[in-house]
């Protein structure tokens, strides 16, 4: 498929999504949205992809959104929330594999909101997350009115948001927005590394885990504890169950083939 905006690769089970609107520090345009929305859809056609990473190319991992555009074709404000960039979300929560999103500079506005939507994060020692949008006398968007009090606490997002302040990457890991902080010249290598490292663990161990823990956000301890055990019944002595007990007992890695 061809993407104007993007770049995307799978290998070793890992599908990258690398934003290659360096010139604008990957801010975010019209085509940038479709090209997001369709590789999204294609990763998620794809069983061989185990781990999904997005990055940016160069110094930003996203900017926001490029305020430059002229000639969108956006009926409106809402309508570019709701048909562009909503779906490129929801494509992201309901991805199967997770997603690590491994950010370099700035992640900021829409990009903060990209950012934070993705299930696991490497960060650089200079990057950082920010809500930029009370700089030009708007509210957050993206879910990020969602996602950061869910990081933060309300009171600490609300502050935040409202000046306008940098989450420096140090301030990210004491967060837990932030899963791990490298050096600028290992993001790529720490990132890769680590996702070639959960490849090869369970499939089902990491999709179904992101499930339970995502919907979580939205239902009670029992509601949780319930689908737990529903999934745990289906998985318990499936092929990967049984090679991984069986690894367990011979002392060695598991090997999993689906």
């Amino acid at each position: 498929m061809e993407y104007k905006t993007l770049e995307l690769k799978t290998e070793n089970s890992i599908s990258i999504i690398k934003i290659t609107r360096s010139d604008k520090l990957n801010a975010v345009n019209e085509d940038l949205i479709w090209d997001l929305q369709k590789a999204l859809a294609e990763i998620q056609d794809n069983s061989n992809s185990k781990v999904v990473i997005l990055t940016g190319e160069g110094k930003g991992f996203c900017a926001g959104a490029d305020l430059s555009e002229r000639n969108a074709s956006w009926e409106s404000t809402n309508d570019a929330l709701l048909r562009g960039y909503k779906p490129i979300f929801e494509k992201i929560v309901n991805l199967r594999p997770p997603v690590i999103a491994s950010i370099r500079g700035p992640a900021a506005g829409i990009g903060a909101a990209l950012a934070l939507s993705c299930d696991l994060r490497v960060m650089t020692k200079n990057s950082y997350i920010m809500s930029v949008f009370s700089n030009i006398a708007l509210v957050p968007d993206g879910g990020l009115s969602w996602l950061l009090p869910r990081f933060m606490g309300y009171a600490k997002a609300y502050e935040y948001a409202i000046e306008a302040k940098k989450i420096e990457a140090e301030e990210c890991l004491k967060w837990g927005i932030a899963n791990k902080l490298v050096d600028d010249e290992n993001l790529e290598k720490a990132t890769y590394d680590w996702a070639l490292n959960l490849a090869k663990r369970s499939s089902q161990a990491l999709q179904n885990t992101k499930e339970l823990m995502r919907n979580s956000l939205s239902e009670s301890y029992f509601d949780t504890f319930n689908n737990e055990a529903e999934i745990q019944n289906k998985l318990v002595r499936s092929s990967q169950n049984i090679e991984a007990v069986t690894a367990f007992f011979e002392k060695r890695e598991p090997n999993f083939k689906d």
